[in-house]
């Protein structure tokens, strides 16, 4: 592909940063309110990525953009960044060599995790062994939201519910036991968002 000017580098880097985030493609006012252009040259450095071959026009729309199909395959990558166990807490640890791609778009935007499954506690919400959870960052969590939670050092997968000073974390598999542990020791790292699953 032919080499992009300064300005052009710029704006496709924001537009990949984006995508890298879960958002979707920038608007051309998003592009012109972070750069500081008028609409029509937010759209002329566009049309200069998408002659260029980094980009590409999905629809009529004007400012219907995607990246190529071979850099979309690598804004669309995750790293799994650690094991989430559903079961016992266990320590956290890395596992960043490993990576997979899939559409940010399936999840809802947000900056995204991909965790590492392991147990079998949430079976019952079709959750096993070796998933790879998605989790949106967030550090709320309501009703019936199953959440990567961090207690202490360690980190797991549950719903869980408050009970003045204590925190129920609850399996939704009836072979495992209810754990209650301080509310204070609990940190909500997300939200489950969705499931990848090899078969």
């Amino acid at each position: 592909m032919e080499t992009l000017t300064e300005i052009q580098q710029a704006v496709y880097d924001y537009t990949r940063r984006a995508l890298h985030r879960g958002e979707p493609f920038p608007s051309l006012r998003e592009i012109a309110a972070h750069f500081g252009f008028r609409h029509t040259t937010a759209r002329f450095h566009l049309k200069a990525l998408e002659k260029k071959g980094y980009i590409r026009q999905r629809t009529q729309r004007v400012s219907d953009y995607l990246l190529t199909a071979e850099e979309m395959s690598d804004a669309n990558r995750f790293d799994l960044v650690a094991r989430i166990p559903a079961g016992a807490p266990l320590s956290v640890f890395d596992e960043s060599r490993e990576s997979f791609a899939v559409d940010h778009d399936y999840f809802g935007g947000g900056e995204i995790l991909a965790l590492r499954v392991v147990g079998d506690s949430m079976s019952g919400d079709a959750i096993e062994d070796g998933d790879i959870a998605m989790i949106r960052r967030q550090a709320e969590g309501r009703g019936d939201d199953i959440l990567a939670l961090r207690i202490d050092d360690e980190i797991t997968l549950k719903r869980f519910e408050l009970d003045g000073e204590r925190a129920r974390l609850l399996p939704s598999n009836p072979q495992h036991a209810v754990r209650e542990v301080p509310a204070a020791a609990v940190e909500i790292l997300g939200k489950l968002v969705g499931i990848v699953r090899k078969v």
